[in-house]
């Protein structure tokens, strides 16, 4: 019996063309920037919550300064402080050390991009794009993959 696979040039096409939409990972120089979200409470939250990780494969280590996007009034990097038994968000005004041959999470109760005064709702799926720039690895475009806490919890 003879299984017939299609194949050929639009076949070839339809996968090089979808690969990008599937893809949630990024490079900058020798810094991989992989899966970022935004967790926002509901889809009509104004403010929301960034994760991702990011990977220094190289041997220099470079600095996150900020996150710009067009989908927030602002965006701030924040760290997450104990003092006593209360956690607190505090701004990385001097942005996030990333080390050669380190690996940084932002997740929740840590590191993690703060979007205030999102600008439009954000349903499950949506994504916003947005620009991180880093002192030696220069700026990369990402998406932000929004999630909202119902569906996505910790």
């Amino acid at each position: 019996m003879r299984i017939l696979v299609p194949c050929g040039p639009a076949l070839a096409l339809a996968l090089i063309l979808a690969a990008p939409l599937a893809a949630h990972d990024y490079r900058a120089g020798a810094l991989r920037i992989d899966h970022p979200v935004i967790r926002v409470a509901s889809p009509v939250s104004k403010t929301g919550a960034g994760y991702l990780t990011i990977t220094n494969t190289g041997k220099t280590p470079d600095r996150l300064l900020s996150v710009t996007t067009t989908a927030a009034a602002r965006s701030d990097l924040h760290g997450t402080v104990q003092r006593g038994n209360v956690m607190q968000m505090r701004a990385r005004a001097s942005g996030v050390p990333v080390p050669a041959g380190a690996r940084i999470s932002f997740a929740p109760g840590s590191l993690h991009v703060m979007f205030i005064g999102l600008t439009s709702p954000l349903p499950e799926g949506r994504r916003i794009k947005a620009r991180l720039h880093f002192e030696k690895a220069g700026s990369v475009d990402v998406e932000f993959k929004a999630q909202t806490a119902a569906t996505h919890p910790r």
